[in-house]
């Protein structure tokens, strides 16, 4: 890692622990801010999950069909969790009524967390599993 990328972390974990503090005491005040902070840094990561990927890729051609199948996999998993999902509200006290569309996505996402948790599970317990077969 270079020494650029190892100050900005740092950097960016010092100004989350004061996000952090400065919400607990006064989350009032700080609220508008934390959540400005936290779509900067939703943005940056998104940013950086396209644009860097897309360089690698000038420099590795081959490298686009294994992103297409990624993004394909991608796509299908959040198109099972939408099907999945309901509009249904849930039995909770709230002070606004969501949308029947907020209703749908918010399980969406639900259901796509639990199928990604599921794929990630499954993935690590065979990938251990063959790697013991393997060196056997």
């Amino acid at each position: 890692m270079s020494k650029f990328v190892k100050y900005l972390l740092y950097i960016l974990l010092a100004v989350s622990g004061v996000f952090i503090i400065a919400f607990f005491i006064n989350q009032e005040a700080v609220l508008d801010a934390f959540l400005y902070y936290t779509y900067a840094l939703v943005g940056i990561a998104i940013l950086s999950a396209v644009v860097l990927p897309m360089i690698h890729m000038i420099g590795n051609p081959k490298g686009l069909k294994k992103m297409m199948i990624s993004l394909g996999l991608v796509v299908v998993f959040v198109a099972l969790a939408y099907m999945l999902s309901s509009s249904e509200p849930l039995a909770v006290k709230i002070n606004m009524d969501p949308s029947a569309q907020t209703l749908k996505l918010t399980d969406t996402a639900l259901i796509l967390t639990y199928i990604l948790a599921a794929v990630a599970f499954i993935s690590i317990l065979f990938g251990g599993v063959i790697k013991m077969v393997r060196n056997r």
